[in-house]
């Protein structure tokens, strides 16, 4: 990648625009450039004519150094074959790029879909609406999770043009899904004395800090209780409202985005992340919680081959997934909350303390 076709702020030029889509899309002329004020990397809406007619499309591309280009890589061909084995709803690719002279990549064309990304809004869905997303949710990543069993947990790359379970330094393989969860989780609880994952964007870098040890003791205490993880296979593991196309009339899921970084990991961890970013996005009381969690697992009990069920063991190491997110996000909250007022960080740090007191003890 060349500086003359990226800006700083990991914008693209509209010049390498053009560029991308006449290298996919020779016969297709971009007549206007729609950027997105937010994501890690470059996206745009185009409008574009084609020999037949003027249509809306998506480009991405890798503009920074937050997904490794192996990990990028694999995106378009993850959309490909879920779009191709599953029914879950995703856009149509239309040609992507792996490695280029001039032209950051990768970089690939997608459908447009319509669709509202409710990232902080989802109090604009009905109770209907919600419970609609949330059924749609537990149907698509049980038809994610039938596509079949993966050699080995760990992150889905492209490896000699194929996708697979990468093993490097960066993206490690591990035997199961709970030892990679288990590792990651002593990880995110060391960074926490000094501001977690992103020390950079807060002065309040002690925030959690006095909880180290309380979160250790439960990480060594619950792990070697749990029973052995099931079999790793694809598992979205940022399946949340900003990653989803939505009606916010219906709660219909027009489209599941983000396919980077996808996991291979058992089903329980990606169901616990699910339940803990999408069910509780508006904050409900606790009864309509526990109502949106069984409509979640039922439909997704009903939705996965007949093999599969919640059993005790399950619901055990999904509740340790689901201590791993939280620890995660005390990891990220300089970050996540980094524009939040002084009051609504107190009342998410209080939250994230209640939490830690239900389940380890005093906090």
């Amino acid at each position: 990648m060349t500086d003359e076709w990226t800006r700083a702020d990991a914008e693209v030029a509209d010049e390498a625009v053009r560029a991308m889509v006449d290298e996919l899309r020779p016969a297709w002329t971009v007549e206007g450039v729609e950027r997105a004020d937010e994501g890690t990397d470059f996206v745009a809406v185009l409008d574009v004519a084609t020999a037949a007619s003027t249509r809306r499309v998506v480009l991405k591309a890798t503009t920074n150094d937050w997904v490794d280009a192996e990990v990028a890589r694999a995106e378009p061909r993850l959309l490909d074959l879920v779009g191709r084995e599953t029914t879950i709803p995703v856009p149509d690719v239309y040609g992507y790029c792996d490695v280029h002279d001039a032209l950051p990549t990768p970089f690939y064309l997608m459908e447009y879909v319509p669709g509202e990304a409710l990232e902080g809004r989802a109090d604009v869905l009905s109770e209907d609406a919600f419970a609609r997303v949330v059924r749609d949710a537990g149907e698509n990543l049980a038809a994610l999770h039938d596509l079949g069993t993966l050699p080995a947990a760990g992150t889905v790359g492209v490896h000699g043009g194929d996708l697979a379970v990468l093993d490097t330094d960066d993206n490690p393989r591990y035997e199961n899904g709970l030892e990679k969860t288990h590792e990651g989780c002593l990880e995110a609880i060391d960074t926490l004395d000094d501001g977690g994952y992103f020390p950079g964007v807060t002065e309040d870098r002690e925030r959690f800090a006095d909880l180290i040890p309380t979160l250790r003791e439960h990480v060594d205490r619950t792990v070697p209780t749990l029973a052995p993880a099931d079999d790793p296979r694809y598992c979205h593991w940022d399946y949340r409202y900003g990653n989803l196309l939505v009606d916010p009339d219906t709660g219909a899921t027009n489209a599941v985005l983000d396919w980077a970084n996808l996991s291979a990991a058992e089903p329980a961890s990606n169901l616990a992340s699910v339940e803990f970013h999408l069910l509780d996005a508006d904050d409900p009381d606790d009864a309509t919680l526990a109502a949106r969690r069984r409509t979640f697992r039922d439909a997704y009990a009903s939705a996965r081959d007949a093999d599969w069920a919640f059993t005790d063991a399950v619901r055990e190491r999904m509740a340790f997934y689901e201590f791993g997110n939280r620890v995660g996000a005390m990891a990220c909250f300089g970050l996540w909350h980094e524009d939040a007022t002084p009051s609504e960080r107190e009342a998410i740090e209080a939250d994230h303390r209640s939490f830690v007191r239900d389940r380890c003890g005093d906090a």
